[in-house]
């Protein structure tokens, strides 16, 4: 996850279990990443299925799609703060401490890459389009551009009514944002969002988004 400065935003995955953890953890706005970030140290969680009272309905979430246990790691220097690594592993198992301090090393060198993306001594042509945006990011971006229009408010507090139309309904963030952009959904001042037509609906809607 990348530090925005409306909120938090998907910037890689490496499958699809990991996209949805993630996606989750933006939409519920709790997880070891959000803490990590919060606390600006390493959130270690060996099994998620374990009693703790700090993220109930991520654990519950994070069970369901196969994730058992994860390790977060902030992505910062000094101050600067961009993001956090999330790992993941399917089985409940604490993190050895070589496999720590190579975590570690990775998330060093993604901050660096993060803050100083022209630097030759770092790797990253072997990754190619790992630094893409991926199309669910862009589409929040868009998303809350388009809610700051129709609500008139802030590109934060849009966020905000974004990320809550997608707990209230069981949705995921990155779903929600997806209907808005191709104008299936649209918000009013004093209310919900309203899931009727829109008067410039998208001529070729994706089958898999139902409104």
């Amino acid at each position: 996850m990348k530090v925005e400065d409306v909120g938090l935003e998907v910037l890689r995955t490496s499958d699809a279990i990991a996209e949805r953890a993630e996606w989750t953890q933006v939409t519920l706005g709790e997880g070891p990443g959000v803490d990590a970030i919060a606390s600006g140290g390493p959130v270690v969680v060996a099994d998620l299925s374990a009693p703790d009272a700090r993220w109930p309905t991520f654990a519950n979430e994070a069970a369901g799609i196969g994730v058992a246990a994860m390790y977060a790691l902030p992505l910062q220097i000094g101050a600067i703060q961009v993001g956090v690594l999330d790992l993941y592993r399917d089985a409940p198992a604490e993190l050895a401490a070589i496999d720590f301090a190579n975590a570690l090393a990775v998330a060093e060198m993604v901050t660096a890459t993060l803050l100083s993306p022209d630097r030759t001594d770092i790797p990253i042509d072997s990754i190619g389009s790992v630094w893409d945006q991926p199309i669910g990011s862009r589409e929040v971006h868009q998303a809350t551009g388009m809610i700051v229009a129709q609500l008139g408010v802030s590109a934060r507090d849009a966020y905000v009514r974004l990320q809550a139309h997608a707990y209230a309904h069981g949705r995921l963030l990155s779903e929600v944002a997806h209907e808005v952009v191709h104008r299936r959904l649209r918000f009013a001042p004093g209310a919900d969002a309203d899931p009727g037509p829109d008067p410039d609906p998208d001529p070729d809607p994706d089958p898999s988004v139902t409104s």
